[in-house]
C-alpha cells in the first residue's frame, strides 16, 4: 500500500502530470486542448463590431495588454456585421490594414461612434473619415478590390466556424473560445493568465 501511494505521489509531481495541468481561464474548447506552456506565439482572434459598446469598452481596457504582449501574441481583429449594417467601415479597415494603418482606423471608428455618436455604418460618414485620415484616394481605389472582398468573406467564414453570435468574441489558438461573463473589466484583468499559461516560459 505504501509503495502504491509513493508511486501515485511521483506521478502527480512528474513533468508529465504538470504538462496536463489545465490552462487557466473561462472558455469553451472548440477542438483539441492545447497543452500548458506549449505555444511560441499565441494566435488571438477578436471578432468586433464597430457599433458595439462592449467592443469599444474592451478596446479601451485591452490596449495596455496588447502593448505588453507585443511579439508574443498575434492580435488579429476580425470586424463583422449585424443585420442591416453596411460594410463600408469594414472595407475601410481592410484597406487600411493593407498599408499598416488598421489601428488608426479602428480607433477612429470607435471614437466616431462612441465619442461623437455618429453612425459609422453610413457610407458617407466612412468616406468622410477616409478623407480625414488621409486615406481617401487609397480607399476609393481599393475598397472593392479582390483582396478586400476576400478578407470580408474569410471573416464571415471564421465567424460561422466559431459560432460567433455576439461581440466581442475572442478565440485563442483557434480552439479556446473565451467566455467574457458579466464583467468586461474582470475579463480583461484575468485574460493575461490564459495567455501566460499558453505561452512557453
Amino acid at each position: 500500500m505504501r509503495v502504491l501511494i509513493a508511486i501515485l505521489a511521483l506521478l502527480v509531481a512528474s513533468p508529465w502530470a504538470m504538462a496536463q495541468e489545465k490552462v487557466r481561464g473561462d472558455y469553451e474548447a472548440l477542438k483539441g486542448m492545447p497543452e500548458k506552456h506549449s505555444v511560441d506565439k499565441v494566435r488571438f482572434e477578436e471578432f468586433i463590431n464597430f457599433g458595439c459598446p462592449h467592443c469599444n469598452n474592451f478596446y479601451s481596457l485591452s490596449r495596455d495588454m496588447r502593448e505588453s504582449y507585443k511579439g508574443r501574441v498575434d492580435f488579429i481583429d476580425i470586424p463583422i456585421l449585424f443585420r442591416g449594417q453596411d460594410d463600408a467601415p469594414l472595407r475601410l479597415y481592410y484597406v487600411a490594414k493593407s498599408i499598416g494603418k488598421e489601428n488608426m482606423v479602428k480607433h477612429a471608428l470607435f471614437e466616431t461612434r462612441f465619442k461623437h455618436n455618429v453612425n459609422v455604418f453610413d457610407p458617407g460618414v466612412v468616406n468622410y473619415l477616409a478623407r480625414t485620415l488621409d486615406l481617401g484616394d487609397v480607399y476609393r481605389k481599393q475598397k472593392d478590390s479582390p483582396e478586400v472582398e476576400r478578407a470580408l468573406q474569410e471573416g464571415q467564414m471564421l465567424a460561422s466556424r466559431y459560432r460567433v453570435n455576439a461581440t466581442p468574441t475572442i478565440v485563442l489558438e483557434g480552439t479556446l473560445k473565451m467566455n467574457i461573463g458579466s464583467s468586461m473589466e474582470n475579463f480583461a484583468e484575468k485574460l493575461p493568465e490564459t495567455l501566460d499559461d499558453l505561452l512557453k516560459p
